[in-house]
């Protein structure tokens, strides 16, 4: 200390210097701070336009399978019952032309493709044939009609792949997205730790925009959960979504002390369908299925794609009567007069997942090698089962 009250340089320097630091680490933190905010921003407008990509993709391939509804039902009308028809026709094809055209605004890149430019032309194709048909009333020749109608509805097979594909790449941008969102939340997380140590000012600033950031998260985050626990193709929950659900219904059955059934359902002769009408009508095929099957369950009930072909029923507070009876109203709803074989085990109350699953399968075999298109539950194995019903 000097004879004035001063400080000595040394000390003055050291104090000057940690000031100094001090400002240049606030000053730091502050250019941080705004820099992964404005890195926050592109990420989440990135993570918002894929979910925005996979929900119109979605949407589409609903409007697509609507469309090929409605031309099934032109098949053998005539008069006002073919007018109707028609009708209805013209109505799906005008939605899946404003799902494509959507799509388009959405993702223009994505669309570069010769399948979807076919897609469209054929449904405006398809329309104007509609339209056409309305036009002539009863005059129309439903012969002819139908035969161009069918012609026509050929360049549509392109629309289910093409769309496939599409929801498939915009589900690796939302995984990509998610794996950027969880570096990010890393790095904001360290930094909001970071900051006490340079002082207040720099510690909220870290703090709001790491904040506003996570909360941004969990909303997207939750949307893309719901994303990895469906299955692409059919819209059913996926192989994780059961491995998760079935120890969960096992645990909840022995609280509430009811039966649980699980049934696995194999799709007859499936390859052969594949090779005779493409991948693409195979594809539509287990589409439409599991979604018919789908609106016939209660809420409780889980339908799960297992893999290919092969489905699995999880039914709570059912057992194997009711879920014989379960298998029998699914049956007629499979498209193209296809069949399935089904084997069905209901907890022991002992046996973990695997096994319950290994048993209702050994059932499914059992009914395959029984000549296919028949029910077995697990237990009455050596009883030969009755086919299951087709409807005519």
């Amino acid at each position: 200390m000097g004879l004035t009250g001063q400080p000595t340089s040394p000390v003055r320097w050291t104090r000057n210097g940690l000031v100094l630091a001090a400002i240049l680490l606030v000053l730091a933190g502050g250019l941080f701070a705004v820099g992964a905010a404005r890195k926050e921003a592109v990420l989440h407008e990135r993570y918002a336009q894929a979910l925005e990509l996979a929900s119109r993709s979605l949407d589409a391939q609903q409007a697509a399978s609507r469309v090929n509804r409605d031309l099934a039902r032109i098949s053998g009308r005539s008069g006002e019952a073919l007018a109707e028809a028609l009708q209805r026709l013209a109505e799906s094809l005008e939605a899946l032309g404003g799902e494509l055209a959507t799509l388009q605004r959405t993702e223009p890149e994505a669309f570069a493709g010769r399948e979807l430019a076919r897609a469209e032309e054929a449904t405006a194709q398809l329309l104007s044939l509609a339209r056409e048909g309305q036009r002539q009333g009863a005059a129309v020749d439903p012969a002819q009609l139908r035969s161009r109608l069918s012609v026509a509805a050929g360049e549509l097979e392109a629309v289910g792949h093409a769309l496939g594909n599409l929801l498939a790449a915009a589900r690796a941008r939302v995984d990509e997205a998610a794996r950027i969102e969880q570096r990010s939340d890393n790095i904001a997380r360290i930094s909001v730790f970071a900051a006490g140590a340079v002082g207040l000012a720099l510690g909220l600033l870290l703090t709001v925009v790491a904040w506003r950031s996570l909360t941004t998260n969990a909303s997207l985050m939750t949307q893309l959960s719901q994303l990895a626990r469906e299955d692409a193709l059919t819209g059913v929950a996926n192989r994780r979504t059961l491995d998760e659900r079935l120890p969960q219904e096992m645990a909840r059955s022995t609280r509430h002390k009811y039966a649980l059934t699980v049934v696995m359902i194999d799709l007859d002769h499936f390859k052969r369908f594949n090779d005779r009408r493409g991948h693409a009508a195979g594809d539509a095929l287990l589409r439409n299925a599991a979604q018919a099957w789908l609106r016939q369950l209660r809420p409780s009930d889980l339908l799960a794609r297992y893999g290919g072909e092969e489905f699995t029923l999880v039914l709570p507070a059912c057992d194997e009567n009711q879920a014989e009876r379960m298998v029998e109203r699914l049956q007629p709803l499979v498209p193209e007069r296809q069949t399935f074989s089904a084997g069905i085990a209901t907890w022991n109350g002992l046996d973990g997942p695997r096994e319950l699953l290994a048993a209702a399968d050994r059932a499914l075999l059992q009914a395959k090698r029984g000549g296919r298109n028949r029910v077995v539950v697990s237990g009455r194995e050596p009883q030969i089962s009755l086919p299951l019903k087709l409807v005519s």
